[in-house]
């Protein structure tokens, strides 16, 4: 009998996650288990230090979203500490800021303790045990892991906490040797006990409080003890028989995949390889473009933005667009769990790339969230003091007419996170490939009027593509088109390989995990 599956994006991530449904935990447990080990294993994608969301669904009851992203600090300082660096991906380069000043208020700790407090089945001891192993015993990132490492470099040189902790003796952390963090084992043991509140209040807010006010930073103690995790009611929509659950206002990624998959709900295209497709998916991206910078970007924090899909008139002016359109023709990472009594959770998380400054103590990097031009779409410094910084993360479900989970799913990846788990959805809920095959094949991302184009396509289609726009094809599958990693409601799981993903069933019959990937 299978007790779960868990789909995160690292081999020992999922581990983590795997052990605890193993040991009787259940999906939320291991959700929690696995976020806290992440930041070991793919140090680069998340941390403790920034925040992010998880949709759960407890059996029986209506999904909920456990909103623990950053909120914007409401002090303004004449010089922050605030500079950017330059990300090369390889075929395209991204602009990302870090510093002190970069730093919005991190939620991740308190996401954690409150689902574990609320939804959890085992003690909290119980559920850091596997990140405290790793921290103290040491873990060998894998090669993919650590070529983020190399890839972010100057973050990690650019302060002496990051330096001791990623540039240990001038060498910076690679495969070639294990890596330890005994001061976050320290943090887990301590946070086990004394919940929230050891970062929050206490001692280590008055360290960061000294660090932020000393260094050209945002942060105060003030905002740490004013932190709270927002569960909210997630946005739904209707998808070709099937339910949509995710991530709503005031983070548009969720919002913005829902009008992007009503787009193409109509579409009779009979592979998502064929240019009448490929076509559809391109102008449906176009399209949700010009919509978000109409009707979502200056609405976010609006109460009534999420009943937008319901207005029938203006979705069919969109589609009516579309039609025309036609004729014409990050740094995150991601976890989906499902555990036997059919308990799921889809979860988000992101430290940005990460701000340089570690938290002293803690072993733990802080967010550079005030720092991506993609979370700050009108400006730097710009969103009002003291709300919750908008996402483009979007964990979502999809349940079947009987309300039983079909696909957990959700991506890391900045921009690029709609348009790969649109495609993912589509390619599994609708064209019926596997979902580690939904996963694998080739993404497209339409971003400010140019095409983004993974290989795999045929020749014709692209020529036609760049008939109507520029286009930019990439030589290989890339971690710029994100990281999905998802679990299906029949036990299936797929992992990303762009950014390392790993999948792990858990059965009464084996006493060793096995991968699935």
């Amino acid at each position: 009998m299978t007790q779960g599956v868990i789909a995160a994006g690292d081999r020992l991530t999922a581990r983590a996650g795997a052990r605890i449904l193993e040991e009787g935990g259940n999906a939320f447990d291991a959700a929690c288990a696995a976020m806290l080990a992440a930041p070991l294993c793919e140090p680069m994608l998340t941390s403790l230090g920034g925040g992010g969301f998880m949709l759960t669904h407890r059996t029986g009851e209506d999904p909920r979203l456990y909103d623990f992203f950053v909120d914007v600090p409401p002090k303004r300082v004449e010089e922050p500490d605030f500079f950017p660096i330059y990300v090369d991906f390889g075929t395209a380069v991204q602009e990302f800021h870090i510093g002190a000043g970069a730093t919005a208020v991190p939620g991740m700790i308190a996401g954690i303790d409150r689902i574990h407090r609320e939804l959890g089945r085992l003690p909290m001891e119980q559920i850091v045990a596997p990140a405290v192993e790793y921290a103290r015993e040491g873990i060998r990132l894998t090669s993919l892991q650590a070529s983020f490492v190399k890839l972010l470099e100057p973050i990690l040189r650019s302060t002496e906490g990051s330096r001791a902790l990623y540039v240990p003796g001038d060498e910076l952390l690679d495969d070639s040797r294990p890596v330890t963090n005994p001061d976050y084992a320290d943090f887990l043991e301590a946070f086990a006990r004394e919940g929230a509140n050891l970062f929050y209040r206490g001692e280590i807010a008055q360290r960061l409080d000294r660090l932020y006010r000393e260094h050209g930073g945002l942060l105060r103690r003030e905002d740490l003890e004013n932190y709270r995790v927002e569960v909210r009611k997630h946005v739904e929509f209707d998808y070709r028989g099937y339910r949509i659950a995710t991530n709503p206002p005031p983070s548009a990624g969720g919002i913005l995949i829902a009008f992007t998959l009503k787009m193409l709900e109509n579409s009779t295209a009979e592979s998502s390889y064929s240019l009448e497709y490929v076509r559809e998916l391109i102008e449906s991206m176009a399209v949700t473009a010009e919509f978000r910078q109409t009707h979502v970007d200056p609405h976010l924090h609006d109460e009534g933005l999420r009943e937008i899909l319901e207005n029938g008139e203006l979705l069919s002016h969109y589609l009516l667009s579309l039609q025309s359109r036609l004729n014409l023709w990050g740094n995150t990472t991601h976890l989906s769990v499902i555990d036997a009594e059919g308990n799921a959770a889809s979860v988000t998380s992101t430290n940005g790339e990460g701000s340089g400054v570690v938290a002293p103590g803690t072993g733990i990097m802080m967010n550079n969230m005030l720092g991506e031009e993609d979370l700050n779409p009108h400006g730097f410094f710009r969103w009002p003091a003291g709300v919750r910084l908008p996402s483009m993360m979007a964990p979502t479900m999809a349940f079947d007419r009987d309300g039983a989970p079909a696909l957990i799913l959700g991506s890391a990846g900045s921009n690029r996170i709609r348009s790969a788990i649109v495609e993912v959805t589509e390619r599994y809920l609708r064209f019926g490939k596997s979902i580690q095959a939904a996963i694998d094949a080739p993404r497209i991302h339409f971003e400010r009027g140019e095409v983004f184009v993974e290989p795999g396509y045929d020749p014709l289609i692209l020529e036609a593509v760049r008939e109507r726009y520029p286009i930019t094809l990439f030589d290989e599958p890339s971690l710029f088109f994100g990281g999905v990693n998802a679990v299906t409601g029949d036990f299936q799981g797929g992992s990303d390989s762009r950014r390392g993903g790993a999948v792990i069933r858990v059965s009464e019959e084996v006493t060793t995990l096995k991968s699935i990937e």
